[in-house]
């Protein structure tokens, strides 16, 4: 799976209930969906340790699991996972590798869609949704919300969103995405913090930190 499609999923769960292009389907679903939306974007940050797995629609046998961590701040987030480190400032993305010793620098792909472009998961509150309330479940000793959301726009590399949501706390548990490609796709919230201040410094990569690096820089 390409670090790009990575991230991005990481993202999309993160943020995908924060927006207000809700299509009028499940007002119980809304009201969960809207104090998910406030507890993330009215925080001065937030801070995810997390567990990735991958595996196929057919059986659920799980062919690829990694861990990571992320910090968001408005459109800006850092993102450590699969041994790279991941800076986007709100203007470019920068990819380092400290295995081949280089990073590269991009601009957002303003038409690679959700599960490629991270700059457009920014903007998900121009898009969309049907979404529903399926149920409220106990799992791992905690009351959660379980909610599907389906994008209307069909051009989207995944049909469905499935969001556990925390009904002590009204913030992410698990959350899966089920992808065109016949892959399933599961984060799993393992640690989190809404209460940091972060320095925007913090978001921005800084070449003297990282001596005798390669830079390819892919912007236009």
């Amino acid at each position: 799976m390409q670090i790009k499609h990575i991230t991005s999923f990481i993202i999309v769960i993160l943020l995908s209930c924060s927006y207000n292009g809700y299509a009028q389907q499940d007002d119980k679903a809304r009201e969960i969906l809207d104090r998910l939306a406030e507890h993330t974007t009215s925080a001065p940050s937030v801070f995810v340790n997390f567990t990735v797995s991958m595996s196929t629609l057919q059986d659920d046998t799980i062919y690829e699991q990694f861990d990571g961590e992320i910090t968001i701040r408005g459109e800006k987030y850092r993102l450590s996972i699969m041994g790279m480190e991941i800076w986007f400032d709100g203007t470019s993305t920068y990819t380092y590798m400290p295995d081949v010793s280089e990073v590269i620098i991009s601009d957002p792909d303003e038409n690679g869609g959700l599960m490629s472009n991270p700059a457009e998961l920014f903007t998900l509150y121009h898009e969309e949704f049907r979404y529903r309330l399926i149920d409220e479940i106990s799992r791992e000793g905690k009351r959660l919300y379980e909610i599907d959301l389906h994008p209307l726009d069909r051009n989207h590399d995944f049909h469905t969103v499935k969001l556990f949501i925390e009904t002590e706390n009204n913030f992410i548990h698990s959350a899966v995405i089920a992808g065109k490609d016949g892959n399933r796709y599961t984060l799993k919230v393992n640690d989190y913090s809404t209460d940091k201040q972060v320095l925007d410094s913090f978001f921005v990569f800084d070449e003297s930190d990282y001596p005798d690096l390669e830079i390819i820089d892919m912007r236009w």
